[in-house]
C-alpha cells in the first residue's frame, strides 16, 4: 500500500496542560491575592490610622505585588493553557501603572526661572563620630545643594557645619525642652544664588510639643523673590534598640513599632493636616522636605500630593529607597513643592554617612508674570 493509499497523517493529539484541579485553584487564590492587594492599596490611601497589620503591608506593597507577579508568572509556565493567568499579570501590570506611574507633571515641560537645588538629609545626629561629620561635609560639598533641609541633628552639629563649610543655618530641637545637643530640625543655605532671610521653629499642632522649622530664603539676584522652605520630622517609631545607631532590628522591635502603628500614623496624619492648612495661607511659592517615616502609599501621601507635587514622582526615576528595612530600600524622605516651583530632577545619591540617604531635587521657581 502506497503513503498516498494510506489517507492523510491523523492530527497531532495536543496535550491540554492547564493543571485541572491544582491549575483552577492556584489560578483561584492568585486572582483572590490581587483583589487583597487592591484592597490593602485603597484601604491604605483612605484611612488615616489604619490598624497595624494593614500599616505593614501598605510599607511592603511594591514588594507584595511583585511577589505577585513572580507567583503568577511561574503558575503561567506550569500551567500555559490557563488563560486566566496572563489576564491576572495584565490586570497586575495596570494595578502597578495606577499605583506607581510617574506624576502628569513628569511630561509638563519645565518653564524658565530661578533654579534651586534642595537637599534633604536625616544625618542620624552623625552617629556622634567625627568621621562622620567629615563624610556629610563632603556629601554636602559634592551635591552643591543651594538649601539643605537636615535632620536629626542637635545644634552643636549645624554650628560645626555651618562653620566649616560656611552655611547660614537656623535650628530648632523637635521639642521646646531640647538643648544644644538634642536632635532637631536645621534648614540652611550654601550658595551663591540664595541667602537666608528668616527662620523660627513652629509647632505642628498647638497642644502639641513637637516642631517643624519655617524659614524664607531669598533670590540674591532677584530679592524680591522669595521661597517658603519647611524642614519637617513627623513623630518618628521608637523603640529599643531601633533607636541605638546602627542597631538591626529585631523580632521583638518590629512587635514593639507594629504596637505603635496606630498611635504613630493617627498622629502624622494630623501634623499633615496641620501643616496643609499653613501651606494653603501661603502666598510665597514653598517646599516641604524632610523625614516623614512613612512611604508614599500612606493616606497622609494621598493627602499631600492633592495640593502639592511629589518631587520624586515629578523628576525621580527607580525606586528611590533611602533607608532599608529588613534589606528591602522604602522611600521616608520626601520632598514637596507647590505649583509655582517645578521640578527638573530628582535623586538619591549613595551617601552612607547616615541610615538614611539624602534626597536631592532641582527646582525651579517660576519668572513673576
Amino acid at each position: 500500500m502506497s503513503a498516498e493509499d494510506a489517507g492523510p497523517a491523523p492530527p497531532a493529539v495536543h496535550r491540554i496542560r492547564d493543571g485541572g484541579g491544582w491549575g483552577a485553584a492556584t489560578t483561584a487564590l492568585l486572582g483572590l491575592l490581587l483583589v487583597l492587594l487592591v484592597g490593602v492599596a485603597g484601604a491604605g490611601a483612605s484611612i488615616a490610622a489604619p490598624p497595624a497589620p494593614l500599616a505593614v503591608l501598605v510599607v511592603f506593597l511594591p514588594y507584595l505585588c511583585a511577589l505577585h507577579g513572580v507567583l503568577v508568572f511561574v503558575a503561567w509556565t506550569a500551567f500555559p493553557d490557563r488563560r486566566a493567568l496572563p489576564v491576572l499579570l495584565g490586570a497586575l501590570a495596570l494595578v502597578v501603572l495606577v499605583l506607581w506611574a510617574p506624576g502628569p507633571s513628569r511630561f509638563r515641560p519645565v518653564p524658565d526661572g530661578l533654579d534651586l537645588r534642595v537637599q534633604s538629609w536625616n544625618l542620624q545626629r552623625l552617629w556622634g563620630s567625627p568621621d562622620a561629620l567629615a563624610c556629610a561635609e563632603e556629601g554636602i560639598v559634592r551635591e552643591g545643594a543651594d538649601v539643605l533641609v537636615l535632620l536629626e541633628v542637635s545644634a552643636d552639629d549645624v554650628a560645626r557645619l555651618a562653620s566649616d563649610l560656611g552655611m547660614g543655618c537656623v535650628h530648632h530641637p523637635y521639642t521646646s525642652a531640647g538643648g544644644s545637643k538634642a536632635g532637631g530640625v536645621a534648614v540652611c543655605t550654601r550658595s551663591e544664588r540664595w541667602a537666608m532671610s528668616s527662620g523660627e521653629g513652629q509647632r505642628f499642632v498647638d497642644d502639641e510639643d513637637w516642631y517643624y522649622l519655617f524659614s524664607e530664603i531669598r533670590s540674591t539676584t532677584a530679592p524680591d523673590r522669595v521661597v517658603n522652605v519647611l524642614g519637617i520630622h513627623l513623630y518618628p517609631y521608637r523603640t529599643g534598640s531601633a533607636l541605638r545607631r546602627r542597631a538591626p532590628l529585631s523580632a521583638g522591635d518590629l512587635l514593639a513599632l507594629a504596637g505603635q502603628g496606630e498611635s504613630v500614623s493617627r498622629g502624622q496624619s494630623d501634623q499633615v493636616a496641620a501643616l496643609l492648612q499653613r501651606v494653603r495661607r501661603l502666598s510665597d511659592p514653598t517646599v516641604i522636605a524632610g523625614d516623614f517615616n512613612s512611604t508614599r502609599d500612606a493616606a497622609l501621601h494621598h493627602e499631600l500630593r492633592r495640593t502639592l507635587t511629589d518631587a520624586w514622582r515629578a523628576g525621580g526615576l527607580g525606586f528611590g529607597g533611602t533607608v532599608h528595612l529588613l534589606g528591602l530600600p522604602l522611600r521616608v524622605d520626601h520632598v514637596y513643592t507647590t505649583a509655582d516651583l517645578g521640578v527638573r530632577e530628582t535623586r538619591v545619591p549613595g551617601l552612607a554617612c547616615s541610615d538614611h540617604r539624602p534626597v536631592v531635587a532641582d527646582v525651579v521657581l517660576r519668572s513673576a508674570p
